[in-house]
């Protein structure tokens, strides 16, 4: 019976640390996709060991503007994101602006697009990250 208590105790006390996790990683990337955006509705989530990536499938819709944001929970990390088109050409990576944490874009044409997220962090740690999708209203 002690072992059933101790079992429950465990299982209650994870639940509740990943959901203050995932609630401080939505408050930190939600101070990017504040008004006039507002977000898809999606949340874009992965645990990653640092130099580990994902990958994440969206559409953009013409003449809709966007913004991508990202964060992850290790202070001391790079969030990298690039995204891509059909035929796997850049179309944006946030390294060449100092691994900015939002962008803002727009497309002439509706397009599906693959983005991929680079973890890296300086102490090695694992971490979660999020991305958030979000557009102009």
């Amino acid at each position: 019976m002690k072992t059933i208590y101790i079992f429950l105790l465990v299982l209650v006390s994870t639940a509740f640390t990943s959901l203050a996790q995932d609630n401080t990683l939505m408050t930190e990337c939600s101070k990017y996709l504040h008004s006039p955006f507002v977000s898809d509705g999606q949340e874009y989530k992965a645990e990653l060991n640092s130099g580990e990536s994902a990958e994440f499938h969206t559409t953009f819709y013409s003449g809709n503007h966007y913004r991508i944001a990202g964060v992850s929970n290790q202070k001391s990390s790079q969030l990298i994101f690039t995204i891509y088109d059909q035929e796997n050409r850049v179309l944006f990576t946030n390294v060449k602006y100092g691994s900015t944490p939002y962008w803002d874009f727009e497309f002439e044409s509706t397009l599906n697009c693959t983005i991929k997220v680079q973890y890296i962090s300086k102490t090695k740690k694992p971490g979660s990250i999020l991305l958030l999708i979000g557009f102009k209203q």
